[in-house]
């Protein structure tokens, strides 16, 4: 990845799903370089100590360059990302499994580049949500069919994305989806407008099974119009 100062990818890092805290130590003696407001005192003492370990491990097997070191115990989970002269630890909640921990290069998500992709993904995903939930108001989805339109919505949402990154991003409610905020994945643009193009699709003939071909043409256009006004 591109250079990056220690500070701010101790800054970075706190953007990420799950993330607590976050400290960088020096490789050479584990003095602090940066701590994110609120670490635990000991937090770069414990990174100072499992990253060298690891690296000496890893070392010793020849199994190449660190790339990361996932520690995990009772009540904690702390992530080690070997970079340039430092260990940046990042302490993670341990109820979690984020997606992002356990990709092969973890630290190249935290270039802006990368960053500013997930987050035009996310925007669109948003975007996406409020054309389905109007056409979901305007379908009745909201009356007394709610379960029903939840339980083919859920299945959908895992049908549109094998990958489950969807499923962990929206939620799908008695007649409606809604965002879980804070939630983040590396689906892409693309993959979020091809997702919710199958999924209006399949909202569409739920619909046209329930309501007919005519009254959901009639709804869709409503919608449209209702987009174009900005009364959502």
């Amino acid at each position: 990845m591109a250079q990056a100062p220690a500070e701010l990818l101790v800054e970075s890092v706190l953007k990420m799903e799950a993330v607590r805290h976050s400290v960088a130590v020096a490789k050479e003696d584990g003095t602090m370089v940066k701590a994110s407001d609120g670490a635990p005192g000991n937090l770069g003492e414990v990174v100072a100590f499992l990253g060298s370990a690891a690296e000496v491990i890893s070392s010793n097997l020849e199994l190449g360059d660190l790339s990361s070191v996932l520690a995990e115990g009772q009540n904690h989970k702390m992530l080690i990302l070997p970079h340039e002269t430092v260990y940046l630890g990042v302490d993670l909640d341990p109820a979690q499994s984020p997606w992002w921990v356990l990709q092969p290069s973890p630290l190249d998500l935290l270039l802006e580049s990368k960053t500013t992709k997930i987050s035009e993904a996310e925007e669109l995903l948003k975007q996406k949500l409020i054309l389905v939930n109007l056409l979901l108001e305007e379908f009745g989805a909201l009356g007394e069919k709610a379960p029903e339109w939840q339980e083919m919505l859920a299945y959908e949402l895992k049908n549109v994305d094998p990958l489950g990154r969807l499923a962990k991003m929206v939620t799908a409610g008695p007649g409606r989806i809604s965002h879980n905020e804070g939630v983040k994945t590396d689906i892409s643009k693309k993959e979020v407008s091809d997702a919710f193009e199958k999924l209006v699709n399949s909202t569409c003939k739920k619909a046209i099974a329930c309501l007919g071909f005519v009254a959901v043409k009639q709804k869709f256009q409503i919608v449209i119009s209702r987009l174009a006004s900005g009364n959502r």
